[in-house]
């Protein structure tokens, strides 16, 4: 077991996580620096970090990185260190031997060996605003250094360098294009070293105007160590130059990287551990580093940076740096709590800098790469951010101010919420809304992300005193309740109508960001008590949970809990009366999916969203809700802690005997009296306190009173409706029944008045009553729904009130269709113009069919297309409104001819890989028999371009790109032609499409019998 350690900054291994998707990097830096002077490695180069460990070759240690993305990032203007001369060309495309043997990777400090068998050791370290490097060459007279201009991780588009004198060089990159946008940076770098360089050679290409590489050569027969300080800046080469000279005037190596050690040993040491595994110690400090890597100062020594307008600005008042790289959907969950509890001071800059780009360009930032604007996830995470810090300590910033702000961008239509027009009228976000700029997307997923913001900004609101903002956006952080589809028990996409999108099962990823349906339904922290009314009560749900948290990661049914939305879904137990469910799951998470060493993790780290959630695991506690100061419990991962705040107070933390074996709560003291409940505030611990944890390896009945339950902040729902069947589908004139149900969800009688609110075009008979439901019980009555005369989908809402408490409506969907109209059926945009690339969300992360490169392809709207024999009729609806199926257990009426052997479909998959997507089709024929067959297509961009057709699929269209909302993306996508075999003696009355799958999804566009 481990004790204490007086030196976290050499405990620390950096190269944690860069590896197996973790994405970080292990370069020197000091806590949020300015410059990330890391090695890019070959073949690998991951996206962001540019390193992974066992990777052989190196492309150069490049200034910026990103700790774990998700996309290509960064690693700017790399610099190879070689002996020889350089090879012919791409000068930018050079690399040499690397090797992980005598690898040194501190918090501060980082040395690796390159160029074998001539070896070359390259040591850095940093300051606040530069890098510093130390290389030792073998004796000869042509040791080189390569400046890469033309290599980061995006495209180039213009480049500057200039050779100073014998010992400097000064030059700029602009690059861009981070996840698809197309916004561009320029970086601007002054290079200087302690040796004059005898040759040195500005490359360009031929026909070229900007410099590819700057090649320099020196002599080490006599000393073979040449040393090299660069300073960077977003403003200028000559403030690039200032931040060299201004904190680090010398050349005293060791003497600045005991500096930077001692300013990690300062941070981290604010946690002291003892008592746990060795390999859990160092894991724990190298993940608490990776939380104060971003985001990075972006402003120079004199307080000069670059704004999100493109002008220069200077920081002013008690502010110190400014700040950029906020990767916001990621870091609200528990990075932003951390650094404002550990570092109130810098966590107050980075506030201030949220705020300052917002009064340059009237946005707060979504996920700001730098100074630019990205919208490349979804929702409105800086209210949560700002609000985290401000409930964690950090108050040195323009608290009014911010509020003024936040407020503002979440009550009005912007780039951020481009459908809040559409929340302030439906409640919901309708899936056939029209949505301006930029990347909306995942409507069921951003409303919940709004709800966590709302939720956080209404506590920021109260903190401050403004009452009224708090009610109105606490209020509203509870719409998630207007997407709860009784009939499923899901979060469930709406249209305009009201209308519920049909076919939604617990695995359907499209409609959502990054998950499914199941994940999804979970994603309602600020009310957790709401839910698990809604779903049956603790007794129903306390098991299902367990078992959606009992294989993480694994997908479908379980929990992806390794991704952001997902985060903190393992403390819903505790709402559910189950707190040894989430003392399991956690002990499960920490010690299977997040474990120590280069690729103990198999999801980006975004930024140190993960390695926070780690950090907060091994505490016993977490940030259910943001903006709030509750930290939720589960046990604690070591059987001693120490926090010691900035404010001098300590928090201790004991629990004798964690172990992954022992982690159950037997008992537990707050400042030395009994504590049942499993929650505490911030504000309690931040007064100084103590938490004394008795564990044990068996489950305790400890925290399980209701009284006990952390705070939920959402209505009391009485009862939930519900109609059985939840769609019926009718052919115009018909008539279908249904039932009317309602269950009690808190144990009292009731009296239930209904009313039917049907869409023009359908009718209800009866169409209002009242219903007695026993404590515990349910009741129900039988309606009839005739169908008009038009095809379409009529939705029918029960408006339900009862005398024990809010009640949730029950939804019936009416389809009137023709035998062979799709049209009603249709329940996914697919399509989009190039001219509003936004207005379609095929796969549910944004991406569409072009309608041009389709036509161009041959399916224009409504066009004939023949494949196999078969004719389609390709859809022809308006713009904005669905245009295929999702397949999910959708029973369709075909007029098919007598004797037809087949049934084709037009379709594809998508989030479907390599292997495509496949599922059940069942067909009934006329004389009341069924038979099935099995429907399968390829992903439709086979896999990203690397696959082949599967189960026999025709390709019936190619186009060269697909829309998004960043606009077109340059991969292929096709649509494919299936058949399915039907018995030729009888004749086909309809088709059931899958309603389960094996992975992805399947969407359908046409369908035809022959």
């Amino acid at each position: 077991m481990a004790g204490a350690t007086t030196d976290p900054a050499r405990l620390v291994d950096t190269r944690t996580w860069t590896t197996n998707g973790g994405n970080t990097f292990p370069g020197a830096i000091v806590p949020f620096g300015e410059v990330q002077w890391s090695p890019d490695t070959m073949p690998d180069r991951n996206a962001g970090g540019g390193y992974a460990y066992g990777d052989s070759a190196l492309t150069g240690y490049s200034l910026t990185h990103v700790s774990g993305p998700g996309c290509g990032a960064a690693g700017d203007v790399p610099i190879l260190p070689l002996t020889g001369a350089l090879t012919g060309g791409d000068p930018n495309g050079a690399t040499t031997s690397f090797t992980n043997t005598g690898e040194v990777a501190q918090a501060g400090y980082y040395s690796a060996e390159s160029n074998l068998p001539r070896t070359i050791t390259s040591e850095f370290t940093a300051t606040a605003h530069s890098s510093m490097g130390r290389f030792t060459f073998p004796a000869t007279t042509r040791a080189g250094f390569l400046v890469k201009l033309m290599d980061a991780q995006n495209t180039v588009t213009s480049t500057t360098a200039q050779v100073v004198g014998t010992d400097e060089v000064a030059g700029s990159q602009t690059s861009g294009g981070f996840c698809g946008d197309p916004a561009a940076y320029t970086v601007y770098f002054d290079l200087v070293f302690d040796h004059s360089f005898t040759a040195s050679q500005v490359l360009t290409d031929s026909g070229q105007k900007s410099p590819a590489a700057v090649f320099l050569t020196f002599d080490t027969t006599a000393s073979q160590v040449v040393q090299a300080k660069v300073g960077i800046s977003y403003v200028s080469t000559a403030n690039a130059a200032l931040n060299r000279q201004k904190e680090n005037s010398g050349w005293n190596f060791g003497a600045v990287r005991s500096a930077a050690q001692k300013s990690w040993n300062g941070l981290l040491g604010r946690i002291a551990v003892s008592g746990g595994a060795a390999d859990k110690t160092q894991q724990f400090y190298s993940n608490l580093y990776k939380v104060f890597v971003q985001p990075n100062i972006t402003s120079d020594v004199n307080g000069q940076y670059l704004g999100s307008d493109g002008k220069v600005h200077t920081v002013a008042g008690p502010q110190k740096n400014q700040y950029g790289m906020f990767s916001g959907w990621d870091t609200y969950h528990g990075t932003s709590q951390l650094q404002a509890m550990l570092d109130p001071s810098a966590a107050s800059d980075q506030a201030q800098s949220l705020i300052n780009y917002y009064n340059q360009n009237g946005v707060l930032q979504q996920w700001g790469y730098l100074n630019l604007d990205n919208y490349v996830m979804n929702g409105d995470p800086a209210d949560a951010i700002i609000a985290d810090y401000y409930a964690f300590g950090a108050h040195g910033f323009a608290t009014g101010a911010a509020l003024t702000d936040m407020v503002k961008q979440a009550t009005t239509v912007n780039d951020v919420r481009p459908e809040q027009a559409a929340e302030q009228q439906y409640g919901y976000l309708p899936e056939d809304g029209t949505y301006g700029c930029c990347n909306p997307h995942g409507f069921v997923s951003s409303l919940l992300e709004y709800d966590n913001a709302d939720f956080a900004l209404a506590q920021y609101a109260a903190a401050l005193g403004d009452s009224a903002d708090a009610t109105t956006l606490q209020n509203r952080a509870n719409n998630w309740v207007n997407v709860f589809d009784t009939s499923t028990g899901l979060l469930t996409p709406r249209l305009k109508n009201g209308a519920f999108l049909s076919g939604i099962t617990p695995t359907t990823s499209a409609h959502y960001v990054e998950g499914d349906a199941y994940e999804y339904l979970w994603d309602v922290p600020n009310d957790y008590a709401g839910l698990i009314s809604l779903l049956g009560g603790n007794t129903k749900v306390a098991p299902e949970l367990e078992d959606y948290l009992s294989q993480p990661n694994a997908g479908g049914m379980y929990g992806f809990l390794a991704n952001e939305f997902d985060l903190g879904e393992q403390y819903a137990p505790d709402y559910a009366g189950d707190p040894a469910g989430t003392q399991q799951a956690v002990n499960n998470i920490r010690n299977s999916v997040y474990t120590p060493g280069p690729a103990g993790l198999d999801n980006n780290d975004d930024l140190g969203a993960m390695s926070a959630q780690y950090v907060w695991e091994m505490l016993g506690m977490y940030p259910e809700n943001p903006g709030s100061g509750n930290l939720v419990f589960a046990s604690p991962g070591f059987p001693s802690a120490t926090v010691n705040l900035p404010n001098g107070k300590k928090v201790s933390i004991t629990a004798p005997g964690a172990s992954p074996t022992d982690f159950y709560v037997k008992a537990l003291k707050l400042n030395g009296r009994a504590y049942n409940k499993l929650y505490t505030s911030f504000s309690t611990l931040s007064r100084g306190a103590t938490l004394a944890w008795t564990l044990s390896k068996t489950p305790t009945g400890w925290g399980t009173a209701a009284a006990d339950a952390p705070p939920s902040y959402g209505p009391v729902f009485g009862a939930t409706g519900s109609v059985d069947p939840s769609s019926v589908v009718l052919e115009p004139g018909q008539s279908s029944t249904a039932t009317l149900a309602v269950q009690s969800t808190d144990g009292t009688a009731q009296t239930v008045t209904w009313t039917a609110d049907p869409a023009p075009g359908v009718t209800v008979t009866p169409s209002s009553g009242s219903l007695a439901v026993a404590a515990g019980g349910s009741a129900g009555v039988s309606v009839t729904v005739v169908g008009g005369a038009t095809d379409g989908v009529f939705p029918v809402t029960f408006k339900l009130t009862s005398t024990a408490g809010n009640v949730i409506p029950a939804q019936l969907s009416v389809v009137v269709a023709r035998p062979g109209d799709l049209v009603p059926f249709f329940t996914v945009n697919a399509i989009s113009d190039d001219g509003d690339p936004a207005a379609a969300n095929y796969d549910g992360d944004g991406w569409s069919y072009s309608q041009q490169a389709l036509t161009a392809a041959g399916l224009a709207p409504g066009a004939s297309v023949t494949s196999g024999g078969l004719t389609y009729t390709w859809p022809n609806v308006a713009a904005g409104t669905p245009d295929a199926i999702l397949a999910a257990g959708q029973t369709i009426a075909l007029d098919a001819p007598a004797g037809a052997t087949r049934v084709g479909f037009l379709g594809s998959a998508t989030n479907a890989g390599g292997s495509g997507s496949q599922g059940t089709v069942t067909v009934a024929y006329t004389d009341g028999t069924t038979s099935t067959a099995t429907l399968g297509y390829s992903d439709w961009t086979l896999g990203g371009g690397g696959g082949t057709p599967q189960f026999g699929n025709v390709i019936v269209a190619t186009t060269p790109y697909r829309n998004g909302g960043n606009g077109k993306q340059n991969i292929s996508t096709f649509i494919f032609a299936q058949t399915i075999p039907v018995d030729g003696s009888k004749t086909v009355a309809s088709i059931t499409l899958p309603g389960q799958l094996n992975q992805g999804a399947i969407g359908v566009f046409a369908i035809a019998a022959g």
